[in-house]
């Protein structure tokens, strides 16, 4: 769901994050962006970043299957999904619309409370390109919470189903579409989160397996 750009950054980071100009670019690197679309948000992973919180360390069971969760670990999965969600809600509404709200303090940004690290820094690249590039997107995916993978106090990890069959992107002006063909419309994605020091779950990790499906 969602492409790689170019970005101003202090070291690999990925603060600071600011539209480039990308002036000229060709139909086939219009193109190569448009197939890029689907990675960031639910297709390409990123690494850890030194100040997110560790990895898991204690796998548990599917929730359809298996012993159940505790309540409070359901309660850190529903805390943690629910940031997905809307993380997915604010970029697929940006895509559409062509703008984001690219603000000097990187804290008031809008994805700011929901995505961090490389992930946070690619999701906002993605849509700088689009922009600069005259590209929308149409429809949204469909993401259902699969099963969770490992889950701690301040880390989880889970895998979803996403379906792309409804999406599209196309250039603004003349609606045509530039998405790569025969990709897989409907397959697992291991998420990670972590518990940041402010209180607040952000999303560090996306990897699709476009092998399966789901």
């Amino acid at each position: 769901m969602i492409g790689w750009g170019i970005v101003t950054a202090r070291g690999d980071r990925g603060v600071d994050v600011k539209p480039a100009s990308h002036k000229g670019r060709s139909a086939t690197a219009a193109a190569l962006v448009a197939a890029a679309l689907t990675c960031a948000l639910v297709g390409c992973s990123a690494p850890a970043e030194e100040e997110t919180p560790a990895r898991p360390v204690r796998p548990i069971a599917a929730i359809t299957a298996g012993p159940a969760l505790s309540s409070e670990e359901q309660a850190l999965v529903d805390k943690a999904w629910a940031a997905y969600l809307t993380l997915t809600d604010i970029y697929v509404k940006a895509g559409q619309r062509g703008e984001y709200d690219w603000n000097e303090d990187q804290t008031k940004r809008p994805l700011y409370r929901y995505a961090a690290g490389r992930f946070g820094s690619a999701l906002e690249r993605d849509l700088d390109q689009m922009k600069e590039q005259g590209l929308v997107r149409t429809g949204a995916p469909k993401v259902t919470l699969r099963r969770v993978v490992s889950v701690s106090p301040t880390s989880l990890v889970v895998e979803a189903c996403v379906d792309d069959s409804g999406t599209d992107t196309i250039v603004k002006e003349t609606r045509k579409s530039v998405a790569a063909p025969g990709q897989n419309k409907r397959y697992p994605v291991t998420l990670r989160a972590g518990l940041y020091a402010d209180g607040v779950w952000r999303w560090v990790e996306s990897a699709p397996d476009r092998a399966s499906s789901c």
